[in-house]
């Protein structure tokens, strides 16, 4: 039953589309009637041919519109690039500028720390990675990586004779930390070492320190971080600091009026160890200031010029 109806609908559309229209074209001027007969299946070829025709065209519109937006869009963001590559360019160019002035102060620095007579040696070309070099062949990447990829050569050198300066300079940081070198105190003076008058009027003796005169309770200062060894009384020094340092040296502070530190206590460069005075065998308030190398005496007057 269902087949029948479905043939018998079928047989009513196929009588229904060729039923015959007529189409007639009238002229105003009574010339010859034109007319002509059409199915109803080719109107509706016509019609939906028509409809396709308008929707393509709709649609090819719709996407000539979308392309040139993107186009636009694109030559948008090409002129942003050519603006950033020209500021890399100029960014490029300074930098290099800045590396060529860097240049001569580092080989400077390099020289003066380490020594060496050739400072070329520390502007070697790094090693070459070929993965890396092929692929930037590849891309045909702009002249300025190329420049880039110097900079940075350049820089890692740099920053590779930074840090042997750097090791010198902390080096040379603890020798002068542990080295004395500068004025245990304010004042003048007065007495240098070696041989001289003796002050007591008993003709000449040697003298195994430099005197620096200065008011009463003026601080003194010691001269190089080291260890105390000693601190109280001591015959004619009276109150004497003994502070061992490294490198094998030993200072000496006498004639204190007043000791600020005590036996086994770690001082560093410039902390106060006591204050001016004349005790023991002295003629006047001052400080009696001694060097010694392995036990001996040296004269204290070429450390006490700052060296750091």
């Amino acid at each position: 039953m269902f087949s029948r109806k479905l043939i018998k609908r079928w047989e009513a559309f196929l009588r229904k589309g060729h039923e015959k229209m007529t189409i007639m074209f009238i002229p105003h001027n009574e010339k010859k009637i034109f007319n002509f007969q059409i199915s109803k299946f080719i109107i509706s070829f016509f019609i939906i041919l028509f409809f396709i025709v308008v929707s393509a065209s709709l649609m090819a519109f719709i996407k000539h519109n979308q392309i040139k937006n993107e186009e636009k869009e694109s030559i948008k963001k090409y002129n942003n690039v050519r603006a950033q590559l020209h500021k890399f360019q100029e960014l490029s160019s300074e930098i290099e500028s800045l590396m060529d002035d860097i240049k001569p102060q580092v080989e400077k620095i390099y020289t003066l720390s380490t020594g060496t007579d050739d400072p070329e040696s520390i502007w070697l070309t790094l090693p070459v990675d070929p993965e890396e070099q092929t692929s930037l062949k590849n891309q045909h990447v702009p002249s300025q990586i190329e420049d880039l990829k110097e900079i940075r050569k350049n820089l890692s050198n740099a920053a590779n004779t930074m840090k042997t300066v750097k090791v010198f300079l902390d080096e040379r940081r603890k020798v002068a930390n542990g080295t004395p070198s500068m004025f245990p105190n304010n004042g003048h003076i007065t007495s240098l070492f070696g041989w001289r008058r003796s002050p007591f009027g008993f003709g000449r003796d040697f003298h195994y320190g430099i005197d620096i005169a200065a008011d009463h309770g003026t601080p003194i200062k010691a001269t190089a971080k080291g260890i105390v060894v000693f601190a109280g009384w001591s015959g004619g020094y009276g109150n004497m600091i003994r502070v061992k340092h490294d490198y094998g040296y030993e200072t000496i502070y006498a004639h204190c009026s007043r000791l600020n530190v005590s036996k086994d206590q770690t001082v560093e460069r410039g902390d106060v160890v006591g204050f001016v005075g004349q005790t023991g065998s002295s003629t006047g308030n001052h400080c009696h200031y001694e060097i010694r190398m392995s036990n001996t005496a040296v004269n204290p007057y070429p450390y006490m010029s700052p060296v750091w």
